[in-house]
């Protein structure tokens, strides 16, 4: 329940309304986008690892489906070896 709750928060809809089936309504405003998005391949993506240093990992759905949990694993092993401060957060 305590998850289900930090995940209403973070898409800012009230609990009772996800709970209770009430989906799609607008509940406020909508957030402004900030900033660029930039394409970036598996070198980019290495030495953007290699550079920081603190990695946050947001696990989702297309993971799972992947079945990418121990790949994930072993890039956390790794980095933290190398003394990075990895950190998992929650995908809404």
């Amino acid at each position: 329940a305590i998850l289900s709750y930090i995940m209403c928060k973070a898409m800012n809809r009230s609990f009772v309304s996800v709970i209770l089936g009430g989906f799609g309504g607008t509940t406020g405003p909508q957030m402004e986008v900030e900033g660029e998005q930039i394409a970036i391949d598996a070198d980019g993506v290495a030495t953007a690892l290699e550079e920081a240093d603190s990695v946050i990992i947001i696990p989702g759905y297309g993971m799972a489906v992947a079945q990418a949990q121990q790949n994930v694993a072993e890039l956390t092993r790794r980095l933290r070896a190398k003394g990075k401060n990895v950190r998992f957060a929650i995908h809404p």
